[in-house]
């Protein structure tokens, strides 16, 4: 299929104040997705057990990618602590003497939580050889398959190295039923979004701990899916994540196709063929994926040192949660310096080997000391594009949630889309989109280093586009908006209870 084809998709799922004063969908309270993949009863499950001590690495040194000289061992230990920071249940909240609101460690669109983690390794100490699933209420890892399949993944990658190396591949899938029962054919997007909040923690853990990672969007879909049982439908494989290294994969093991049986998600589910056709639009086979995947190109964005709070990383993780209000009150200059810096850092993925990235934040800014208000872009600096008080068009271009207006700073995370998919083809969006959602993920992180509060927000798309492309002259092509991550000082967040 040609850009076109997901271009289309991208033009149909779009908000303006029209199409969201039209759609006026209810929602099915007893048709809620559950939150949880769980297989039928008979299948070894493994517990993975929470780290001792936490690793003496500050959020924003991990965020950057900064971390020890020397690898931890990858064990069992080593492994919950990636998995249960990253992906995990840390915290509850009871509403009722009989029920409790369950929260991971990553932020989630109406805490639908659509993407499942699975595992693929080699022997590790602790954990044998083999496919797993990861139940994040549980910390377990359930057994899928025994023995190594990691040569089916170097097939599926076209010998992708960081993949034959690795002692543990992490896939991450999306199940768009669980959030297209709120958000209807656009919640395709918020699987990226999600993955990519997930990712920024798996990354800065693996920082943390030493251990080289690396992103991985090229791939077979349907040999990825084939290996964790899944249809390419109802949940599909949205990118790898290879963590460690110097330890080479053995050849393709015989893997038959499984036919697991799994809890219904709701009463009903119904099917979006849209969300579909969107994945399918940016499918590769196995003869596609050398040839799509040849990197960036362009010298990697140089960054400077930029001090900041050294609040450790799993402290960070495990207080993070989304600001519902924002105290109107200014942040400092540095500190916004110091978010933006770390969340733009290049992320390691194979379409980017040198860690060049496409996503660009322009911002609103209201209150920042030191900063005039006006709209900004970020590239390495922060450069004024337009002086004056833009604060109710954000609220505005926010979906005219007021959360967008008083934020201290307002970042929506732009990309050239119609050069991403002139390099990459159809699968070019799913990068795009998962980049936003790491960018999202570290300012996430970097803003609670500095005890400040953050939150993801929707957006009208052209009217992002036209406010910025009427200022931006950095490029003659107009920039579309991925994500928005809203900053500011807050005294009342959504904070889960412990």
């Amino acid at each position: 299929m040609s850009p076109s084809g997901i271009l289309g998709y991208h033009e149909a799922s779009k908000h303006s104040p029209e199409s969201v004063r039209r759609s006026n969908r209810g929602l099915d309270w007893p048709n809620k997705p559950f939150p949880y993949k769980d297989y039928a009863p008979g299948l070894r499950s493994i517990a993975l057990p929470m780290p001792d001590a936490a690793l003496p690495v500050s959020a924003l040194d991990a965020v950057a990618g900064l971390g020890p000289a020397t690898a931890n061992d990858l064990d069992a230990g080593e492994l919950g602590r990636i998995l249960n920071y990253g992906a995990g249940v840390l915290r509850k909240r009871p509403i009722s003497e009989t029920q409790a609101m369950y929260f991971r460690t990553y932020a989630s669109a109406g805490g639908l939580y659509p993407v499942e983690v699975y595992a693929i390794t080699g022997a590790l100490p602790g954990v044998g050889a083999g496919v797993y699933h990861y139940h994040p209420r549980r910390r377990a890892l359930v057994t899928l398959r025994d023995g190594d399949h990691r040569g089916s993944l170097v097939e599926a990658t076209a010998s992708e190295p960081a993949v034959v190396d690795a002692p543990l591949t992490l896939v991450l899938t999306g199940i768009p039923w669980r959030t297209t029962w709120k958000y209807g054919p656009r919640g395709f997007r918020h699987l990226y979004w999600d993955a990519g909040m997930i990712l920024a923690n798996l990354l800065g853990l693996c920082a943390a701990a030493g251990l080289p990672a690396r992103v991985v969007l090229g791939f077979d879909d349907a040999a990825v899916g084939r290996l964790l049982g899944v249809d390419g439908r109802h949940e599909f494989p949205l990118c790898l994540l290879t963590i460690g290294d110097g330890s080479p994969a053995p050849p393709v093991a015989e893997a038959p196709e499984l036919a697991l049986v799994t809890r219904p998600l709701s009463p009903e589910q119904i099917d979006y063929p849209q969300t579909v056709a969107a994945q399918d639009a940016g499918r590769l086979g196995a003869g596609d994926v050398a040839a799509w995947r040849s990197g960036l190109t362009g010298p990697a964005q140089a960054h400077d040192a930029v001090p900041g709070p050294p609040d450790l990383l799993e402290s960070v993780i495990r207080r993070r949660g989304s600001a519902r209000w924002f105290d109107l009150k200014p942040i400092p200059a540095q500190a916004l310096a110091t978010i933006l810096d770390r969340a733009t850092r290049g992320m390691p993925a194979d379409y980017a080997p040198t860690g060049a990235h496409l996503v660009k934040p322009h911002l609103i800014v209201n209150r920042v000391e030191g900063l005039e208000p006006g709209a900004y872009v970020h590239d390495g600096a922060l450069a004024l594009l337009a002086q004056g008080d833009f604060a109710e068009l954000a609220g505005f271009l926010c979906l005219e949630q007021p959360l967008g207006r008083d934020a201290a700073a307002t970042h929506f995370l732009m990309v050239d889309l119609e050069a991403v998919l002139d390099r990459f083809g159809d699968r070019g969006y799913r990068v795009a989109q998962l980049e936003a959602g790491v960018v999202a993920g570290r300012m996430y992180l970097a803003a609670e280093a500095h005890r400040l509060g953050a939150t993801g927000l929707t957006f009208y798309d052209d009217d992002v586009t036209r406010f910025f492309a009427g200022h931006d002259a950095a490029g003659p092509s107009p920039k579309s908006c991925m994500l928005v991550l809203a900053v500011g000082p807050t005294t009342r967040r959504l904070l889960p209870l412990a």
